[in-house]
């Protein structure tokens, strides 16, 4: 089971990390036109907490079920 939910959590944490590059490059990109960020910055954030709160979570799955 820890295997399964550190798998889980740590797929949530990539994705979560890959949205917070997408986001950041669209935030310059935008900055950088003079055009509209429209929250892109905010959305960089909570890309990034989702994916540092489960990458923690997958470390602490894979320690409690093991053994």
């Amino acid at each position: 089971m820890g295997v399964g939910m550190g798998l889980l959590f740590g797929l949530v944490a990539i994705g979560g990390a890959a949205l917070t590059g997408l986001f950041s490059y669209n935030y310059a990109i935008r900055s950088a036109q003079g055009l509209e960020t429209g929250g892109l910055l905010a959305n960089s954030g909570v890309a990034f907490g989702v994916a540092m709160v489960a990458a923690s979570l997958a470390l602490v799955a894979i320690h409690v079920y093991d053994g």
